[in-house]
């Protein structure tokens, strides 16, 4: 019998770990006997698991078990630090030798955290929650992280994105050892579409402000106030800096050229115009500085992974 695996880290979610568990349940309890999986919850706690806010789970295997998984899903880690941020050796080594055993290692939001620390994932694919994206990628500068994707595989390496996308990912194990039929039941009986794909709709931008440089802080609190007209040459002018310096400096202390940062503010004041308002979309663009609305709708399906009324009717409830 085939048999799955949910590592609990350490202070992890606790819908990260009883969500996907409760979706393999189903998918049990909807298959034929043959093709059921063993389930486990598996965590180096050797007392009740310690979940975010103060809840607990129990009934878990310690790691020291010598069991041999198909697959392990790991459980996400809460909101990391990355000056605080270290995992327990012997989880790390654990999941190590798991996928040399040839488990397949699947990590829920944050958890890719846990899975990039062994290693594993440099070179590789991967997907983490969007707003961890930064600190991420600072910590593990040689995985190829994409927080657009709401799911990534890499071979036997899968990741998923924000707290909710353990159903996308979830779903897709039970579509590969459960068959379609079965994936399909669960999905209507958790309410959840089969065809996520993209962390894009839901991603804000969040701009970089860790830098020291004073003269690109300025140049962001000038943005914050007069983004409808400012531009790249303006910017430049405006801090006494040849346009090339400026976009070079830029670029070296928030991680984007101005005219991305620049566009990107500008998107975001579109995506609230367009949640709270009945404006037209021509009107819309006009309004974030854009004349040609072509362009514009161009650029936010670029940036949000939708059309601007896609995204107008997918943020009304």
């Amino acid at each position: 019998m085939k048999s799955i695996a949910v590592l609990a880290p350490k202070g992890c979610p606790l819908t990260s770990v009883s969500g996907p568990l409760e979706m393999l349940m189903l998918a049990n309890a909807r298959s034929e006997r043959t093709r059921r999986l063993e389930l486990a919850l598996v965590s180096a706690d050797t007392a009740a698991i310690a979940c975010q806010g103060g809840f607990q789970l129990q009934g878990h295997i310690g790691l020291d078990d010598q069991t041999q998984y198909d697959c392990v899903v790991i459980g996400a880690i809460g909101p990391p630090n990355k000056e605080s941020l270290s995992f327990d050796p012997a989880t790390v080594q654990w999941l190590i030798r798991q996928h040399q055993g040839g488990a397949r290692l699947v990590s829920i939001c944050t958890g890719a955290f846990l899975l990039a620390a062994t290693g594993l994932l440099d070179g590789r694919r991967a997907t983490t929650h969007w707003a961890m994206a930064s600190v991420f990628t600072q910590l593990y500068p040689l995985v190829l992280l994409d927080p657009a994707q709401m799911v990534t595989m890499d071979q036997t390496l899968w990741c998923s994105g924000g707290a909710s996308s353990y159903q996308d990912i979830t779903l897709l194990l039970i579509r590969d050892y459960y068959g379609d039929a079965v994936a399909e039941q669960v999905a209507k009986l958790v309410l959840i579409d089969l065809d996520r794909t993209s962390q894009l709709k839901y991603m804000h931008f969040i701009p970089a402000r860790q830098h020291q440089d004073e003269i690109i802080h300025q140049v962001q609190n000038r943005l914050e106030e007069d983004w409808r007209s400012a531009s790249v040459v303006s910017l430049a002018e405006g801090v006494h800096l040849s346009e090339r310096q400026f976009k070079r400096r830029f670029k070296q202390a928030t991680g984007l050229s101005p005219l991305e940062y620049l566009q990107a503010v500008r998107i975001e004041h579109a995506k609230r115009a367009l949640a709270h308002s009945q404006t037209g979309i021509e009107q819309v663009a006009l309004s974030v500085g854009y004349e040609d609305v072509r362009f514009f709708r161009k650029l936010f399906k670029r940036q949000v992974g939708v059309s601007p009324s896609e995204f107008r009717d997918k943020s009304r409830f």
